[in-house]
């Protein structure tokens, strides 16, 4: 008995198995599909039973996020394009095969795209599919998605290179945009699942990224049937890509769309330089961040550091792309130094921009951390931004300030205004009686408002750029890009919180603040 599909055949039978299931899946409806596997009533259940390595990792919050969506899909019914901004590395690709492999055997589905960006690479995609689909567990469960279909003389007729189709009839063929034709049929049925994966090159000119744009909008989408599934899956790494431009709201296409990500494989990654001591060749060592999946830890990520570069991780793993052109801090070049050749330090702050809330739609929260050296120099030691509660920035901030034994914490408070008091002696009171900060320790609290004569964001900025241009502010190595980035992209494209936090803490120890302090 084939249990998966409740039906029996004599192991001596004159005719083959394979001409059996070959029969038996041509009389299968897709509602019959969808029954043969009822016993799956959840996707975790379903991926765990047909590829139990493949997911052995387990799943971050946004693997299941993609799951469910894929889980949810209907048949016949059109949902929302999915568009999962994910590092590499971090199971996009791998996620994007087996979700393949899955519609098709649910049955919800009938004739799938897989899109790349060259016809060679989906061309190979379709092996890997292949390799998946021949495993014993799909065997056992869905034997007519595990050979090719057979034509009436018996002859394989769909297992290519750059097509497939199983003897159930779910077709998957391999699309390459370099060569996407514009229009496509298999029995008179159109694509009604689509797969983008991995479309962007880091190098793509505009003009590149505008034909790849044209392509899928003019040639590819129009293509689909009126149901069809469409899920985009691919990292950042190109300010003006199309994952970028489906991120940031520029794509006018895919309209409906689910944003998922852009998730890094790291949050809160720091680094710091050092020199090896046998080569003598400059290396980089990871020395914060938590990893979003059990599957690319910290030890994974410092292997792709130190195989790929730097440079190519950040882009590749942690969506850390070009710098937005055309704002004020554009000619200039940061100067850096290792925090091992700091002078004595004299003073330092921590300066936070907060918002007032922590929803999706919130404002960044910026926190910028300066020494001022012996030497007269300002050293920027430690910037963050990223949406989180008012209490957790304030508390990252008063806990970064004992962290570098300085004992100046400050406010803008143009936000919430006098609130921020009462919220800043709670959290350290808070943090003291964690033992997360001694309680003799000295921190006084300043509170300032940007509108009191200081100028628009612009013109603060140009003078600390000013500061900068004199040679009087250094970044310090290891969450320096944070800071680099704040400031190149300033003012053309938001957050801004960072680049003020930066302004307030320039302004208090190099700036002539000279304000008064408040012990709390």
């Amino acid at each position: 008995m084939d249990q998966s599909i409740g039906v029996s055949y004599p192991t001596r039978h004159k005719k083959s198995a394979d001409w059996f299931l070959e029969t038996l899946a041509q009389k299968l409806a897709p509602a019959e599909q969808v029954a043969a596997d009822l016993k799956f009533d959840h996707w975790k259940k379903w991926n765990d039973a047909l590829f139990p390595q493949t997911f052995e990792s387990g799943y971050a919050d946004h693997h299941k996020s993609f799951w469910a969506h894929v889980w949810d899909i209907e048949y016949g019914v059109r949902p929302r394009a999915y568009v999962a901004i994910w590092a590499r590395g971090g199971g996009k690709t791998t996620s994007a095969e087996v979700a393949t492999i899955q519609i098709g055997a649910r049955g919800l589905r009938h004739y799938a795209w897989y899109v790349q960006e060259t016809q060679d690479q989906a061309d190979k995609r379709i092996g890997t599919i292949v390799a998946k689909l021949e495993s014993v567990s799909m065997s056992m469960h869905y034997p007519m998605m595990t050979g090719p279909k057979v034509g009436k003389l018996g002859r394989p007729t769909g297992w290519r290179r750059e097509f497939l189709q199983t003897r159930s009839g779910y077709t998957i063929e391999a699309i390459g945009l370099d060569k996407a034709a514009r229009s496509s049929k298999i029995e008179d049925r159109r694509p009604d699942l689509c797969i983008i994966d991995d479309i962007d090159g880091k190098h793509d000119s505009p003009k590149v990224i505008a034909k790849k744009v044209q392509t899928l909008t003019e040639t590819l989408l129009p293509a689909l049937a009126n149901d069809a599934v469409v899920i985009f899956i691919q990292n950042v790494i190109h300010s003006d890509s199309v994952a970028a431009q489906l991120v940031d709201n520029r794509a006018d296409f895919l309209l409906d769309r689910i944003v998922d990500g852009p998730h890094p494989a790291l949050t809160d990654f720091e680094y710091e330089q050092y020199t090896d001591d046998e080569s003598g060749a400059t290396r980089y060592r990871v020395t914060a961040g938590k990893p979003v999946w059990a599957g690319q830890g910290v030890d994974i990520c410092q292997d792709m550091v130190t195989t790929l570069g730097l440079t190519s991780f950040k882009s590749e793993c942690q969506h850390d792309v070009d710098l937005v052109l055309g704002g004020i801090w554009d000619h200039y070049d940061f100067a850096y130094v290792d925090r091992a050749d700091l002078p004595d330090i004299v003073r330092g702050a921590v300066w936070v921009d907060p918002a007032v809330s922590s929803t999706d739609n919130s404002d960044a929260m910026g926190i910028q951390a300066d020494a001022l050296g012996s030497n007269d120099v300002l050293y920027r030691m430690y910037s963050w931004e990223g949406v989180t509660s008012p209490e957790a920035a304030i508390s990252r901030a008063i806990r970064k300030c004992y962290e570098l034994r300085f004992t100046t914490v400050g406010i803008e408070t143009d936000q919430g205004g006098d609130t921020w008091k009462t919220v800043a002696k709670k959290v350290r009171d808070d943090l003291v009686s964690s033992k997360a900060i001694p309680k003799d320790y000295p921190i006084s609290f300043v509170y300032k408002k940007a509108g009191s004569g200081y100028g628009s964001k612009v013109e603060r900025n140009l003078q600390m750029l000013a500061s900068y241009e004199t040679g009087n502010i250094v970044h310090v190595r290891g969450t320096s890009d944070v800071l680099d980035r704040a400031l190149k992209r300033f003012p053309k494209k938001k957050p801004f919180d960072l680049a003020d936090a930066a302004w307030w803490s320039w302004k208090d120890l190099k700036g002539g603040g000279g304000w008064v302090r408040g012990m709390e």
